[in-house]
């Protein structure tokens, strides 16, 4: 069912479907650590994606993440626990909406003039929700803030018409890659408002939050020539390094498209100096997008600092990427396969995992660490291999905390160092299967976990529920065992 809020001053329109939407089969069980966001048009944190939102902190890398659960920080109405209504009862604190009460997003709460806008009529907008990872839908709300919100103080209940103006129930389908919806956006609204996008999921108590910055224009203009696809952020380089523009259509990267920029002196290293260069170069090459900032003619011109990346609507450019190759390149290094816990089988523990670089000659070396800072396991992976699998026997060992040091040395630039802490249990005394989430894939019904988080041992319900017992990442546990918010729709405490 849709219901859509109609303004007083707008003619009532019929009500309107979600467009985009796929009409799937029943729930299916998906297990997944990123969800969804806000694509067009661009919310507050995917502009910080696209790099046309400045220092974002965390949300710049994770926009599909602003998620409402039992164990973000700041809570509404009670500050200690959440609330699973709807967000006109519920929902993230006050002054924390944006966010949906991540502490590690809390950039995005903040008041800031030089938040980007879209430019939108009244009437009806098409939003589009993009999908990283799918769940069943519960239901989507849009709200807007109210005519007169105060913009000058953090994002409040207070600060919006709590009557969605648009509703959608999702029945517990499944979306497609990409769900749009019509939204009204009421004639009587006009400048700055805020419309905040909630996406409740189906098979977790989580809902997903999207603010989206606009510029409402209650005039008749014409549409602007233009689409953003993100910016050139200003920031300090040093000679010898090279800046390069990348453009991607449908079916990959244009290399021919190209520009780059290598630095030759201190004082195009400057960090509003070589942006306003690089954006020369690309707009004499007329490869098809432009740099720089848009003048009152509605002109591209260069400029010192910040140069946003255009192209004109209906361009086959999709995206914008800028590589970078630094004389001083730092190392980005990712950990990935490893669990928070272990158990001894005949005093030995198998650990497998991948280290991952974005370097191309560095070399990656692993070692185990025990709680009495022994040094227990050591490998080193092959010169030039920024990828490798490492595997660990850890034979006669004891139960306790460990530590995997994982370290990236490159050619040139730095060294990167990773730390992983983790468990060992004692072993199994044959009253449960495994210590959660170990073997995770193997959960089924009638298997036993022990959560070291209680010290209690949770069985796998029977019939069809038995799918959500492994349901579990690091940012979805809804359904962990004690822990999750509806852990009792999957366990049954032993």
């Amino acid at each position: 069912m849709i219901r859509n809020k109609q303004s007083r001053l707008f003619r009532k329109l019929p009500l309107v479907a979600a467009i985009g939407m796929a009409s799937l089969a029943s729930m299916a069980v998906q297990q997944a650590s990123a969800h969804g966001y806000i694509e067009s048009p661009k919310s507050r944190a995917y502009m910080c994606r696209t790099n046309v939102n400045a220092d974002c902190g965390g949300v710049t890398y994770e926009p599909q993440s602003v998620e409402y659960t039992p164990f973000v920080e700041h809570h509404f109405p009670d500050a200690a626990s959440m609330c699973k209504e709807e967000f006109s009862r519920c929902g993230p604190a006050d002054g924390r909406i944006a966010s949906g009460g991540m502490e590690r997003f809390k950039t995005i709460d903040e008041v800031r003039r030089d938040w980007a806008k879209t430019d939108v009529k009244p009437g009806v907008n098409v939003f589009t929700w993009k999908y990283e990872a799918r769940h069943p839908v519960k239901y989507k709300e849009f709200y807007i803030t109210k005519n007169g919100w105060d913009s000058t103080k953090p994002l409040t209940r207070d600060s919006f018409d709590l009557e969605p103006i648009l509703h959608v129930d999702g029945n517990n389908q499944m979306p497609s890659d990409r769900a749009s919806y019509e939204v009204n956006i009421p004639a009587d609204h006009t400048g700055y408002h805020v419309v905040l996008a909630t996406w409740r999921v189906g098979d977790t108590d989580a809902t997903f939050y999207q603010a989206i910055d606009l510029n409402i224009d209650g005039e008749e203009v014409a549409p602007s020539p233009w689409t953003t696809l993100g910016a050139v952020l200003p920031k300090a380089l040093e000679i010898g390094d090279k800046i390069t523009t990348r453009v991607f259509d449908a079916t990959g990267e244009r290399v021919d498209k190209q520009v780059s920029l290598t630095i030759a002196s201190d004082e195009q290293a400057k960090a509003d100096i070589w942006p306003h260069m690089l954006a020369q170069k690309v707009n004499a090459a007329n490869f098809g997008y432009l740099m720089g900032e848009l003048n009152t003619d509605g002109e591209v011109v260069p400029n010192f600092g910040k140069n946003t990346v255009f192209v004109k609507k209906g361009s086959d450019i999709e995206s914008f990427q800028l590589g970078q190759e630094l004389v001083n390149q730092p190392i980005e290094l990712n950990i990935t396969g490893m669990q928070p816990s272990y158990t001894l089988k005949d005093g030995n523990v198998d650990l497998h995992f991948n280290a991952i670089t974005d370097g191309s000659d560095v070399t990656i070396n692993a070692k185990v660490v025990n709680a009495k800072n022994e040094s227990i396991a050591y490998q080193e992976a092959a010169a030039g291999n920024n990828s490798p699998h490492f595997s660990f026997n850890l034979k006669d060992i004891e139960a306790g905390k460990f530590s995997l040091e994982v370290n990236a040395a490159p050619k040139k630039g730095s060294p990167t160092q990773k730390v992983v802490n983790f468990t060992v249990q004692a072993e199994s005394d044959g009253s449960y299967d495994f210590v959660f989430p170990e073997g995770l894939k193997e959960y089924k019904a009638g298997t036993t976990v022990l959560q070291p988080k209680d010290g209690n041992t949770y069985e796998c319900k029977p019939g069809q529920v038995a799918g959500w017992c492994i349901q579990w990442s690091p940012t979805a546990t809804g359904f962990e065992p004690g822990v999750g918010s509806n852990w009792q729709d999957a366990w049954i405490r032993k």
